[in-house]
């Protein structure tokens, strides 16, 4: 057996319960080679009839939708991925469309908005829209599933599943929907940092301590928040760049340690040589000073804690990167 029908049947297997792994994996073995032995007959090289019986099957995750033992209750599976990646598509544009809808409804019919009041109006109608989508597309395919002709359904599951090809076998690597969901994660925090230096001290109702200005030194405007914007645009495109392609890579994994060393050294000299926070908040621990205190160093252990942790993904990846292409080796 080859690395890539190795592969491919490991992703078939992924799909299906523990107790059914071992007899599919030695059917699907006997399978594939029954298929490349009939296109070895017909003059076909070995390589060609592999790829060509693999294709014949398809998708790693529609093949295994077969051998399911399970059903997929509301939604058949023959439909049931095209569910599914609708889901996967709908569900952040409609959720992003509500919250700024939401929060552009709040800021232009308040008076004197506060960051508590409108996390209290935006959860509600947000919540209610995730499950009118939710609702509205099972309810679809459920209709569709039981109101359509058979030549219909396979039309839609051939149209709106995802085109696969035995190139993807080549091209995955471990733990792609970890990386993904992570890299999702990570520009929600991306999007929260950038909000830090320009959130005022009325939404957090201690408008008091400088007027309602924001918390961060505004003097800063003139090179260190610009720079702080372009660190987090970077993050940004290598946290978009994992999304689109569904996977990390090694120099993605470079580039990422190195951002957050070059993060980590910079967040520090910032820390060290400036006043962060706005001169004129003088309450509890947000008291400012002239010269690096207790608070500074907390803002320390912070900053590279989360740059060591960030590290340690990286590691992790790379060591899972690394295990795949020696057992790809070894096969």
């Amino acid at each position: 057996m080859t690395a890539l029908t190795r592969r491919y049947i490991d992703q078939v297997v992924a799909h299906l319960p523990d107790g059914q792994r071992e007899d599919i994996s030695r059917e699907l073995t006997a399978l594939i080679s029954d298929m490349e032995e009939e296109r070895l007959a017909t003059g076909a090289s070995e390589t060609a009839a592999e790829r060509d019986a693999l294709e014949e099957l398809g998708d790693p995750a529609r093949l295994a939708a077969r051998y399911r033992n399970t059903p997929n209750y509301l939604i058949g599976p023959e439909l049931y991925p095209v569910y599914v990646r609708a889901l996967q598509w709908l569900v952040p544009i409609v959720l992003g469309v509500a919250l700024i809808v939401n929060i552009v409804v709040y800021s232009t019919t308040e008076a004197e908005a506060n960051i508590g009041a409108m996390i209290g109006q935006i959860v509600g109608p947000l919540i209610s829209a995730l499950f009118w989508l939710l609702g509205s597309v099972t309810v679809f395919f459920w209709i569709f599933e039981r109101a359509a002709q058979p030549r219909d359904k396979a039309a839609l599951a051939r149209d709106g599943a995802r085109h696969w090809s035995v190139d993807d076998l080549e091209t995955e690597v471990a733990h792609a929907r970890e990386a993904r969901s992570e890299a999702i994660g990570g520009l929600v925090m991306l999007v929260l940092l950038a909000l830090m230096p320009v959130i005022p001290t009325t939404f957090f109702y201690v408008g008091h301590l400088n007027d309602g200005g924001p918390f961060v030194n505004q003097d800063l405007w003139s090179f260190w928040l610009p720079a702080y914007y372009v660190l987090l645009a970077m993050e940004a495109v290598l946290g978009i760049w994992t999304i689109v392609r569904g996977r990390t890579t090694r120099l993605r994994l470079a580039a990422r340690a190195a951002l957050d060393v070059v993060a980590g050294v910079f967040l520090t000299m910032l820390v060290l040589t400036q006043q962060v926070i706005d001169p004129a908040i003088n309450s509890g621990i947000l008291q400012t000073s002239g010269a690096t205190d207790w608070v500074d160093v907390l803002y320390l252990v912070v900053i590279w804690g989360v740059a060591f942790w960030d590290l340690y993904v990286c590691v992790q990846y790379w060591r899972t990167l690394g295990m795949a292409e020696r057992q790809v080796t070894a096969e």
